[in-house]
């Protein structure tokens, strides 16, 4: 990506709160802000929401760059994992999907089977990426593709960028291509299209989380440095359940309390499920001191400190993302920023979440 690098844009940065009720938070919210403030100046961040609710109080605030339109809808990258895995779980539930069926027998086996060992892939391996089917987005080509405004978009394209060697089947192993045939799936059951599917199960619990695979209007910028910043609004990668959906903190934070808290959206014994862990091996996720080192059924687990979160979070060329539950406490926290690369990474998972997380 340095190639890219050379359009920089100078940001001036500025605050702007917009709690609902400033009053309402304690003194360890109100330290999130300031910190969560501070480092987003420090990191020229172009802009990031929070959300933090505790059991007594929440605190909802934004940060934005001057120079570019505020908005309020946020790219969520592959926190739409958990969302889709929610939705997929809601369909086991009601009987019209099994953990233990095989894909072959909802997707046209001659569209796949070019994939060594897919025969035998099942629902469950899709849901905890167990089934070793290579992640089309680390295909050689598809970066450049998307750089280059003619990234993959339809299920047919984008199996065209699956590597047919198999992984070993049953050992994690972290790909898109997981979820992208979990949307065919749906598709299969609900005769329609995914985006609908998706869109129409989360309207029903009046949330405004949306799935839109063409998303336009909405700034976002890449940085490999902190001197080294540009507007890539114009890449569009067209995700589906592996990472299209938009939303806010708001309404993220109404999906984390309406799943976990109110329960009423999956039953308890269905939120079991979600949390069958397999260890993520070699690929955990540092979060600061903590670490993202277990994997559900479209769920991460987060150790930092004497705490554990359960949720998902999000990267993706554009956007970034952190949705997380603690089930001890019950603290719900969305953070959602409209950056990426190695520069913003840094900034949002090694300060701005260990800086939010250390409070509470």
């Amino acid at each position: 990506m340095k190639m890219y690098l050379s359009l920089l844009l100078p940001f001036l940065l500025v605050f702007t709160s917009c709690s609902d009720d400033e009053t309402a938070a304690d003194d360890g919210l109100k330290r999130i802000e300031r910190q969560v403030t501070k480092i987003a100046k420090s990191g020229n961040l172009p802009s990031l929401e929070v959300t933090v609710q505790t059991q007594e109080d929440v605190l909802t605030f934004s940060f934005h760059n001057e120079q570019i339109t505020p908005q309020s809808t946020f790219g969520i990258g592959s926190t739409t994992k958990l969302l889709a895995a929610t939705l997929v779980i809601r369909k086991i539930e009601v009987g019209e999907l099994s953990l233990s069926d095989k894909i072959t027998e909802y997707i046209a086996p001659e569209q796949i089977n070019f994939i060594g060992g897919v025969e035998n892939v099942t629902v469950k391996n899709l849901l905890n990426h167990t089934s070793g089917i290579a992640d089309y987005t680390k295909h050689g080509n598809w970066g450049s593709a998307v750089v280059a405004g003619n990234a993959p978009k339809t299920f047919e394209e984008k199996l065209q960028y699956i590597n047919p060697a198999s992984a070993q089947m049953g050992s994690f192993n972290y790909s898109n291509s997981n979820y992208l045939l979990l949307q065919k799936i749906i598709e299969s059951i609900d005769g329609k299209t995914f985006d609908q599917s998706f869109n129409d199960f989360y309207a029903a619990y009046g949330l405004n989380i949306i799935l839109e695979t063409t998303k336009t209007g909405l700034e976002s910028f890449f940085a490999q440095d902190a001197n080294a910043t540009m507007n890539v609004s114009g890449w569009h990668e067209h995700y589906g359940f592996d990472g299209g959906a938009y939303a806010n903190t708001n309404d993220m934070n109404g999906f984390l309390r309406k799943l976990f808290i109110e329960k009423s959206i999956l039953s308890s014994n269905s939120l079991t499920m979600l949390e069958d862990w397999v260890s993520m091996d070699d690929m955990t996720i540092p979060v600061g001191a903590g670490s993202l080192y277990e994997y559900g059924h479209g769920l991460m687990k987060l150790k930092f400190g004497d705490d554990s979160y359960i949720g998902h979070s999000g990267g993706t060329l554009r956007y970034q993302s952190f949705v997380f539950f603690n089930p001890q406490h019950d603290v719900t926290i969305s953070v959602l920023t409209n950056c990426s690369g190695q520069h913003y990474n840094n900034v949002f998972f090694q300060e701005v979440i260990p800086a939010i997380l250390d409070e509470l």
